[in-house]
């Protein structure tokens, strides 16, 4: 059941300010421009297999609220994987450990965010799944495409940024508190 649509409509902005203040207040653009370009291209790709296949994710459809589409995907769909690898990223950046384990941590991150999101999501019409039901499978190419993509993100950028750090806990505290009162 729907109980917010009508305030969700505006989710799609958030998400192109969210992004376009995390692309700013990086430090390298040309590097954090390869990165989103990336990002963007990889974060639709998966979605438009995703919900055209079934094989990706599960089966699932995207509602109104995220805006315009392209194929059945929002096209700010892409400015979440993002934001959301931004910010998980972000919070790893410094640890002097191998970027194929710090890129698997940013994958947790990443995973531990999409749990949050989800119920969420179903809710306020961002997208739903057959049945109702999230799929353990979601989670499983959430934690691989993530950890990827911060994969990308570790070897083109060159600073971690502030802003994305903040922007992780911030979510989770809304998501947080949006799963309690909805």
């Amino acid at each position: 059941m729907l109980l917010y649509p009508e305030g969700a409509k505006l989710s799609y902005l958030n998400l192109l300010l969210a992004g376009f203040l995390l692309f700013i207040s990086e430090t390298h653009y040309i590097r954090t421009l390869g990165t989103l370009i990336l990002i963007l291209l990889g974060g639709f790709a998966v979605e438009y297999i995703g919900v055209h296949t079934g094989l990706l994710f599960g089966n699932y459809g995207y509602g109104a609220a995220l805006g315009p589409k392209f194929g059945d995907i929002p096209l700010v769909i892409g400015v979440n994987w993002f934001c959301v690898v931004l910010a998980s990223s972000s919070l790893l950046y410094s640890l002097r450990i191998n970027i194929v384990v710090k890129s698997i941590l940013a994958g947790v991150l990443c995973t531990a965010m999409d749990m949050l999101i989800e119920p969420v999501a179903m809710k306020l019409d961002f997208w739903d799944w057959e049945n109702g039901v999230i799929p353990i499978w979601n989670y499983v190419c959430w934690f691989g495409f993530s950890s990827l993509f911060s994969f990308v993100y570790f070897s083109l950028g060159k600073s971690k940024n502030k802003p994305a750090q903040s922007l992780y806990f911030i979510w989770i505290i809304f998501f947080g508190i949006l799963n309690l009162a909805l």
